[in-house]
This record gives structure tokens, C-alpha cells and sequence, in this order.
């Protein structure tokens, strides 16, 4: 029995899928932010990001390995210590103070302050290779800088501006993360779904240890939260992941990176049109220079042979 593919078809596929799942990956991570604000106004922050990951990582991980044509062995300990870095790096204190913070600060300007993170990338990838940072690294420091201030001077209260600058703190223990995740040679084929399962693990005792599970009650979780934390786990890390190592190895890097700067656009049109997050002319001044900062550090790097740091950003919004 034969099968008949259209030349067509296969055309289709080869020009087209690409940009879908790269509009895919602008959309699925972008609404991250606002299903982050909804999940933590019922369930406690650390204990969302914990149980999301486990559970993210555990179906994800069993679906690559059920797929996988070599089936991958055990990591070694070498790996597994990496893997168990790199997690708590981005997970723990990336993602879980991002989760923390959005407890107070609307999803749009958390988004707006992560988006700096190419910004702390840079930087230390310079300090790793020892060598100065291009003119459009320095121009986009300076600029993203300006735009920091004026997103964490926006948040009137000393409490808010702390939380606006615990986002800071999170950006840049991702950037960390992401620097260190590239310096190690040896890969793992289940990196993504061991990072995710380990970084839940911790962050679970993370909140334990801060007490969440006192005042958390199953009934007490609203219907939204629930819709929330499944739509991290399912649009979030599962399909967003899979489109974005899928555009990964088929799109030119500065434009795999173009999501690092229109998720925060789409977290800040969400955030306006769903929870009603005000949009005053400071945010989007500080939204701007952040912005105009990465779109400068991607175009003044596109020729360099370290362009790869700004798509480490991979599972910023994961």
C-alpha cells in the first residue's frame, strides 16, 4: 500500500509551520504572565510552581522517552548535578520569585521587568569570556536600565517596589542559569523534563518551608486559579516548549529571539483586556526602553559567534 504526499503539502509544511509555531510561541508564553497572576491569588506561589513543574516534567519526560528512537540511559552524576542547578537557577529562583512578586505586581510589568533579562545575559557572558561588550550591548544596558527604574518606580509602596526589585533579583538568577547551563559540554536527551521535575521538587519544599501549606486549602482554590496553573502546564511548558525547539531548529536565531520581546507585549494587551491592569504612561516608557534595549542587543549581536545567549532564554517563560 502506498501513501501519496503532495509536493504541496510538504511545501506547505517546510514554509508555513515555522512561523505558526513561532506565533504560537509569542502567544502561549506571553499569556504565561497573566495565568501566573490568576493561579497565585488561590494557591500559594512556591507550591504552584512546585506542583506545576513536577507534573509538567513528568508527562513531558515520559512522552520524549516514549517517542525517543534511542531510549536515553540514566544521567550522570556530573549531568544530574548540572540538570539540578540549572532547575533551582531558573525554576526555583527565576521563575518562583516571578510567581512570588506577581502576588503584588500586575503581569504586565512583571513581564516588562523579565524582558531585561538578555540584558544581565550579556553582561555575564562577558564576564565569563572576559572580553567587552559590543557597542550594542552597552547602548542596550544603559537603555534597559532607564526602563527598569521607571517599572520599579512605578510601584507606589515600599512593599511593591520590593517585589519589583525581587523581580530583578529572579531575572537575574535566570540569566545565571542560562550562562551556566551553556558552559557545561555534556547533554542529557531529558534535560527539560529533569529540570522541570527536580526545580518542582525543591520549590515545593521551598513553600513548605515558608509555611504555604498553613494557610492553603484545596477548597479554598478558585476555579480561575485551576484554569490557571493547567494552562502553565499544558500551554506553557509542554506546548510552548515543544514550538520553541521546534522553531529553534528551523528559524535564524535573531528571529527565534523576537519572542523575548513581544511576550511582554502580549502579557501587557492581557493583562490590560483580562484583569484590567493599568496601562500608565510610565509603563510604557519603562515597557519601551526594555524593548528598544533588546531590540538593540539582538540586531548589534546577530553577527557575532555568541548570538546563541540570547536564545538561551528558552524557558524563561516555560
Amino acid at each position: 500500500m502506498c501513501v501519496y504526499v503532495s509536493t504541496k503539502d510538504v511545501s506547505f509544511a517546510k514554509r508555513y509551520l515555522p512561523w505558526i509555531a513561532l506565533g504560537a510561541v509569542w502567544i502561549l508564553w506571553g499569556s504565561t504572565y497573566l495565568a501566573i497572576r490568576v493561579a497565585v491569588e488561590t494557591i500559594p506561589p512556591f507550591l504552584m510552581v512546585g506542583t506545576r513543574y513536577i507534573i509538567a516534567g513528568l508527562l513531558l519526560g515520559a512522552l520524549q522517552y516514549a517517542f525517543a528512537k534511542n531510549k536515553p540511559g540514566l544521567p550522570s552524576m556530573q549531568q544530574l548535578k548540572r540538570i539540578a542547578i540549572t532547575g533551582v537557577l531558573l525554576l526555583v529562583i527565576g521563575n518562583g520569585i516571578l510567581c512570588l512578586a506577581e502576588t503584588r505586581i500586575p503581569s504586565g510589568i512583571a513581564a516588562l521587568i523579565v524582558a531585561s533579562v538578555p540584558i544581565w545575559m550579556l553582561v555575564f557572558e562577558a564576564i565569563r569570556v572576559r572580553k567587552m561588550m559590543s557597542w550594542a550591548s552597552v547602548a542596550g544596558l544603559l537603555v534597559g536600565s532607564i526602563g527598569m527604574v521607571l517599572l520599579v518606580g512605578e510601584q507606589t509602596g515600599a512593599a511593591n517596589i520590593f517585589y519589583g526589585a525581587l523581580i530583578l533579583v529572579g531575572s537575574i538568577a535566570w540569566a545565571l542559569g542560562s550562562i551556566y547551563s551553556r558552559t557545561t559540554q555534556q547533554h542529557y536527551a531529558l534535560t527539560a523534563p529533569l529540570e522541570m521535575t527536580l526545580g518542582g521538587v525543591v520549590a515545593v519544599a521551598v513553600g513548605l518551608t515558608l509555611g504555604e501549606a498553613s494557610h492553603f486549602s484545596v477548597a479554598a482554590v478558585s476555579t480561575q486559579s485551576l484554569y490557571g496553573m493547567l494552562w502553565l502546564i499544558t500551554g506553557g511548558a509542554m506546548a510552548g516548549y515543544t514550538a520553541y525547539t521546534y522553531i529553534v531548529h528551523t528559524l535564524p536565531a535573531p528571529t527565534v529571539a523576537t519572542y523575548g520581546y513581544v511576550n511582554p507585549i502580549v502579557a501587557v494587551i492581557l493583562g490590560a483586556a483580562v484583569l484590567h491592569e493599568p496601562v500608565t504612561w510610565t509603563v510604557l516608557a519603562g515597557g519601551a526602553a526594555i524593548i528598544v534595549s533588546v531590540v538593540v542587543i539582538l540586531l548589534g549581536n546577530r553577527h557575532r559567534p555568541n548570538e546563541d545567549v540570547v536564545l538561551d532564554l528558552a524557558e524563561d517563560a516555560v
